[in-house]
């Protein structure tokens, strides 16, 4: 607080009345962040002693009031406001710091405030310790959701060190806990007996039906049929004569009977929804019913989902999902190509220090040697076939091997994900001992986020030794978090994390909420935060039961669920030209085509840096996302976020960002200004995208200036969002 400026204040109602009608005008002229208070409401705080007016001493003005009430034992902060020629004086630091003071006296136990969450006045409660707990939805016309804001005082309680209620963090992703629960288990596919007989009668969808068979000899799904597979199959199937597709049916996992009773509730629901306005006989009636039944089955044994070819009920499939959380697929729906692959995983040999250092897709041959290093650093033997298991055709594992020169000291495994499991265990064995080890973990942790499709969430758990701490630091950078409940059994830390490669859009959100709560087993909020809530406030992440875990901002929102790009509403960012043979030193994706010689370090690392001459600095702000442009027309690759943006003189760039970059000290001096200064920021989580975006969609669609980015421009959001939708293939997205 200015010395210059002393402030008194005024707590009883003879001291306050004078300067109500000031304290009114303030109120009205900030409704918006205040809310609406009558004159009545004001007089009578004050006459209870709940107004506390900030007086400027030396001139007299009002320069701040306090508005608060509550029961005992817990104070609630209704209005605080400093008036705008009297901030940035800590005046309303003061009025709650004797709050505080005046609770702690009386023996409250706590503080709240309500706060909106797109206010920035969210950064100031959370310097004075106001923890975020939760979010609620405010008034219907504005939309805003309200951030609840509590402040423990230091009050004697037998309440204090009691966990009922679990703080959110302060705002660090690391702080986030994750529950262990079944998230391993086979999602369960119920199949009518259309599906069965498209597979053993070779009839003309018979392809899809054994995809899906295959799919459950490789445990991504559990493949089940009701009790009233086989009696329907049985009704249609001369007895006398033997049937062996009956025979192979009545081999097949079958979920357990259930009661007759259940069965009378369930199918009249059912038949309202599938069948509503028919009432049919003879062997439609039987059919109706035996349809019926299997999704009776379906309800009461929780199964993910039933597959069919009936179109009556693929006709209802979303009433179904809502109802009972059942999804009703086809066999082609659910066994359907991606449009786009994953991310291809191709090797990488790259100069640390005056190590040649590779990351190699493995091959068999290499097995023994495999072996032998798991051994050499504690993996039990019977544990070194899971690890190194290869897989089988079309469920196949990736393998790579870790190499200092010639010496093998690395090696990594995972399965790749599906639509039917979302659960990869990621083995990742390392010799930190050797100097050039640390350099490729964050290569590594970044070639696992991006073997995947887009629009695919994972659970990626990790799997690696307690003595790698630089694997688990980095691993705690890049988004996993601790999981509770961890297998005693098992004494290597638990950590998962969370994955999505692609965009994320308001249009999208609600998908994505339900990817995030069937992988995680955790709520985020209906609505997609705007721009300025994740910043002041940040995302609402609650336990199945509606219980606060955290509270994360969207730098570290998108770090737990990285390779992900958030593009909330408000969002702007950058484009960036890049030059092809620069562009393939950082980003391993632009050419497939292995180069003959070592690339620099800098592939190595999720954290690049890029140098620029020192122009239009402040446009690059943390987390603001940014697309490179491969300059020579060939269009937009893919995305990142910056992390870092500085000036510096050309002596002073440090070796770590030297390392991070593809410039030499030749080429840094070329770009730097008169005073021998270059810029340079980082950045992260780059994302490929399926789509190059061209230059004539950019300049056709005005998207871009008539400097046709010969240097960086700013993006609105509606042009970044144009091109996402682009890069992704989300056109039909309006």
């Amino acid at each position: 607080m200015n010395p210059d400026i002393k402030v008194r204040t005024l707590r009883t109602f003879a001291e306050v009345q004078p300067h109500l009608s000031t304290v009114q005008s303030f109120a009205d002229q900030n409704k918006s962040a205040l809310g609406f208070l009558t004159p009545s409401a004001f007089r009578e705080k004050a006459w209870g002693g709940s107004l506390w007016v900030a007086l400027a001493e030396k001139s007299g003005e009002v320069a701040g009031y306090l508005l608060f009430g509550g029961v005992f034992p817990s104070l609630k902060i209704h209005q605080l406001f400093v008036s705008p020629s009297h901030r940035r004086h800590a005046i309303g630091s003061r009025l709650i710091k004797e709050l505080v003071e005046f609770g702690e006296a009386r023996g409250y136990l706590t503080i709240s405030a309500r706060v909106a969450a797109d206010l920035r006045a969210n950064l100031f409660w959370e310097r004075l310790e106001f923890n975020l707990v939760r979010q609620e939805p405010g008034g219907k016309s504005a939309g805003r959701t309200i951030n609840i804001r509590v402040r423990d005082l230091d009050t004697p309680s037998l309440l204090k060190g009691m966990d009922f209620a679990p703080k959110p963090p302060p705002g660090s992703v690391q702080e986030l806990h994750f529950f262990r629960g079944p998230i391993s288990r086979s999602p369960v596919y119920v199949l009518d007996l259309n599906v069965f007989f498209d597979v053993v009668r070779r009839r003309v969808h018979r392809k899809e039906g054994a995809l899906l068979i295959q799919a459950g000899l490789n445990h991504q799904i559990s493949p089940r049929v009701t009790p009233e597979f086989t009696e329907e199959l049985r009704r249609q199937t001369k007895a006398a004569l033997g049937d062996p597709v009956l025979e192979f049916a009545q081999t097949l996992p079958t979920l357990p009977k259930i009661e007759h009773a259940e069965l009378l509730q369930l199918l009249p629901e059912l038949q309202s929804i599938v069948f509503p306005v028919q009432t049919p006989t003879g062997r439609r009636a039987d059919r109706v019913h035996s349809d019926l039944t299997h999704l009776a089955y379906c309800v009461h044994h929780r199964a993910t989902g039933f597959v069919t070819r009936d179109g009556a009920i693929l006709g209802v499939a979303s009433k179904l999902k809502q109802k009972y959380n059942l999804e009703i697929v086809s066999p082609a729906d659910l066994v359907q190509p991606s449009q786009s692959q994953p991310t291809l995983m191709t090797s990488v040999l790259a100069w640390v220090g005056r190590k040649e250092v590779s990351v190699a897709v493995a091959s068999e041959s290499e097995r023994g040697e495999v072996e032998q290093f798991l051994k050499t650093i504690g993996i039990a033997a019977t544990a070194i076939p899971i690890v190194w298991d290869p897989g089988s055709s079309g469920a196949a594992r990736a393998r790579i091997t870790v190499r200092s020169g010639d010496r093998l000291i690395g090696a990594v495994s995972w399965n790749s994900a599906s639509r039917f499991k979302r659960t990869v265990n990621l083995y990742f064995y390392l010799d930190e001992a050797n100097p050039e080890a640390e350099r490729v973990i964050d290569h590594v942790f970044e070639t696992v986020f991006r073997d995947s499709e887009p629009f695919v969430s994972r659970w990626i758990i990790l799997h690696t030794s307690p003595e790698q701490s630089r694997t688990l630091a980095t691993a705690l950078q890049r988004g996993f978090v601790s999981l509770l409940a961890e297998d005693k059994r098992n004494h290597t830390p638990g950590l998962a994390k969370f994955s999505y490669r692609g965009v994320v859009t308001k249009e999208t959100w609600k998908e994505f909420v339900n990817d995030f709560r069937r992988v995680t087993n955790l709520n985020l909020p209906d609505r997609l935060p705007t721009i300025a809530e994740f910043i002041n406030s940040g995302v609402s992440i609650l336990t199945a039961g509606k219980r606060p875990v955290g509270i994360v901002k969207l730098f570290d929102f998108e770090t737990l669920a990285s390779p992900a790009i958030v593009l909330c509403p408000g969002r702007t960012g950058l484009i960036a030209p890049i030059r092809p043979r620069f562009a393939q030193e950082l980003f391993q994706e632009v050419d497939a085509q292995q180069g003959l010689f070592p690339s620099s370090e800098a592939l190595l690392h999720v954290e690049k840096a890029y140098f620029r001459s020192p122009l239009n600095t402040k446009l690059f702000d943390r987390g603001l996302p940014i697309l490179f442009y491969l300059s020579g027309g060939q269009g937009i690759i893919g995305s990142a976020r910056i992390t870092y943006s500085e000036v510096l003189p050309v002596g002073k760039v440090g070796v770590a960002l030297s390392r991070q970059g593809v410039l030499s000290h030749q080429d840094l001096t070329r770009i730097a200004d008169k005073s021998g200064n270059i810029h340079v920021f980082t950045f992260d989580n780059f994302s490929l995208f399926p789509n190059r975006v061209p230059f004539g969609f950019l300049r056709d669609n005005r998207l871009i200036s008539g400097a046709n980015l010969v240097t960086v421009e700013p993006l609105s959001h509606d042009r970044i969002f144009r091109i996402y939708k682009r890069g992704f293939g989300l056109e039909k997205i309006k």
